[in-house]
């Protein structure tokens, strides 16, 4: 019987191995579709380094859909259930989809096709269970992994910090920055204030991480929470909630964070950097007038201020960014926490 046919591959990750074996995927339909003369193919539709838990990550997936609906094709070749989804939901609705659009799929590796098999749909909700469980697992694996990783004081991510040279896996100390890093403490724990201090440091011409003359009290209460100055180490800031989702968000203490000595030089003394919280801590006493009633910040007047809020939750506050020649002034928008800090998201 003539049919058009659809193939869809996917690897999960970009490294040269599983590139290669995405080669030899493509060489394994190849061969399929040579047995078949009456087969006519539409197209190859494939991801590369993305995870399967998720549909809606995967772009070629999700083209394939759409072609499937536009009937492009009416079969769609691919070899394991693992490899189209590995979340039970996604793949018995897809394939239930699939067939009001008069779209079969065939699991080569489990001989399943969706239309054809009166057991096709229970042999699928099986298989599809499987890979979700694997799936799992792998998560559970690669949590236990990380711990290992938390523990060895392994650094994560790539952002800039103030202070250091990231010299391939290591931090460096750089000592330019350094020296503000420490000036910064040392101005707090003298009693000025973040604006103040932002002044200070401006006018002794001290530079950020990024090389800027110009600071913003988000740059110094980033200084001054960060314990990695004082040699401590916190993971987990983020976290994923659901495996199948993979979407990491901010912990707010939904999961323990991991506190560890780093190996790193500090720049600050465990003491001085305690001494420092417990002063934040006391200048966000919430302030009340006569009647008992708290005092917060003055909402923002400016009408965008009003009507934005932050993905954190927070309300906007306006600061000027900067200032050109002829007076105009360019403005921001930054999340102001309930005692009228400043917030920025950390590396």
């Amino acid at each position: 019987m003539a049919r058009k046919v659809a193939v869809y591959a996917r690897v999960s990750t970009e490294h040269e191995a599983q590139i290669s074996a995405l080669e030899n995927q493509v060489q394994y339909y190849d061969d399929i579709l040579s047995r078949h003369a009456d087969w006519t193919l539409v197209d190859r539709y494939i991801d590369e380094g993305i995870i399967g838990t998720s549909i809606h990550k995967r772009e070629s997936f999700m083209r394939m859909l759409k072609d499937a609906k536009e009937k492009k094709f009416d079969l769609i070749v691919t070899r394991e259930v693992s490899r189209f989804a590995r979340n039970t939901v996604d793949t018995l609705q897809q394939t239930r989809t699939l067939k009001t659009y008069g779209v079969e799929v065939w699991f080569t590796e489990d001989n399943i096709w969706t239309m054809n098999d009166e057991d096709g749909e229970l042999r699928l909700s099986i298989m599809a269970t499987l890979a979700q469980n694997e799936s799992k697992k792998i998560s559970q694996r690669v949590k236990a992994g990380q711990m290992i990783s938390f523990k060895n004081g392994v650094l994560y991510g790539n952002g800039n910090i103030l202070g250091y040279d990231r010299v391939g896996d290591k931090l460096i100390v750089n000592k330019e920055q350094a020296d503000t890093v420490k000036r910064i403490f040392e101005l707090y724990l003298a009693g000025n204030g973040v604006r103040k201090i932002q002044d200070i440091i401006e006018q002794e011409g001290r530079k950020t991480a990024t090389g800027l003359t110009r600071w913003q009290s988000g740059n110094i209460n980033r200084v001054l929470r960060n314990p990695f100055y004082c040699g401590r180490i916190v993971y987990r800031k983020q976290y994923v909630p659901d495996y199948l989702v993979q979407k990491k968000i901010n912990n707010h203490g939904a999961v323990d964070k991991v506190y560890v000595e780093g190996s790193h030089e500090k720049l600050v003394s465990p003491e001085d950097f305690d001494r420092v919280q417990e002063l934040r801590e006391k200048h966000k006493s919430v302030k009340t007038d006569k009647n008992g009633k708290a005092i917060g910040q003055s909402p923002c007047k400016h009408l965008w201020g009003n009507k934005l809020v932050c993905t954190c939750g927070h309300a906007m506050n306006r600061r000027i960014a900067h200032k050109a020649n002829d007076g105009t002034l360019s403005y921001i928008y930054r999340a102001m926490d309930s005692y009228g800090q400043e917030l920025l998201q950390e590396d």
